[in-house]
């Protein structure tokens, strides 16, 4: 382990999380089961990552990112069914990457942390400086823009902690892309909008 990184980590702190995530997944994997295929908070390998997000808009649109961004010619109705997963949960010992103290006192700007699919050795880096510290997880602003992303490393989260399964549905295809729907949204009028700024 990078001593300076684990000195600099164990310095953020770390803080609790509560409230309701998600994420989607195969149909054919367990609701909340993370892997070891490598992702921004854990090299291939290395140890399994649980990732979960909120809102849900911001789900949709990873999904949109991973399924069908990197491959041309791509289109969401041709993405098979995924299964949606809402859970609640109560996690300690999360490093929080929202401050943006915490992030330059680990050695990472935002950009950092909402990169590209595939641009996460800096990431990684702090995630297994963390993941030796046995800390529970890394919260952190999401890629897509939108919310957040909890990153849980299962191998430490204690059995009380576990998150809870609220419910789950399947996507046939992907929803609406959020972020088109947000471009399309009238933005009303000049008057309308300073009206309702000085509400």
């Amino acid at each position: 382990m990078d001593r300076s990184l684990a000195v600099a980590v164990s310095n953020a702190g770390a803080v609790m999380v509560r409230g309701t995530f998600h994420r989607h997944c195969s149909p054919r994997q367990r609701p909340l089961s993370g892997n070891a295929s490598g992702g921004r908070w854990g090299p291939e390998g290395a140890y399994p990552v649980l990732y979960l997000g909120r809102p849900i808009e911001s789900v949709v649109v990873e999904a949109y990112r991973h399924l069908v961004e990197p491959t041309e010619g791509m289109k969401p109705e041709m993405v098979g069914p995924r299964k949606v997963v809402t859970c609640e949960l109560a996690i300690s010992n999360v490093l929080d990457l929202r401050d943006e103290g915490n992030r330059a006192t680990v050695g990472l700007s935002l950009a950092d942390v909402t990169g590209a699919v595939g641009d996460y050795e800096a990431c990684q880096q702090v995630g297994l400086a963390a993941h030796q510290l046995e800390m529970h997880g890394i919260i952190a602003p999401a890629a897509t823009g939108l919310g957040e992303t909890l990153a849980i490393f299962e191998r430490h989260l204690p059995a009380d902690e576990q998150p809870a399964v609220l419910g789950e549905e399947t996507w046939d295809g992907l929803p609406a892309d959020p972020r088109t729907e947000a471009e399309a949204k009238p933005r009303g009028s000049e008057q309308e909008r300073s009206k309702g700024a000085t509400e």
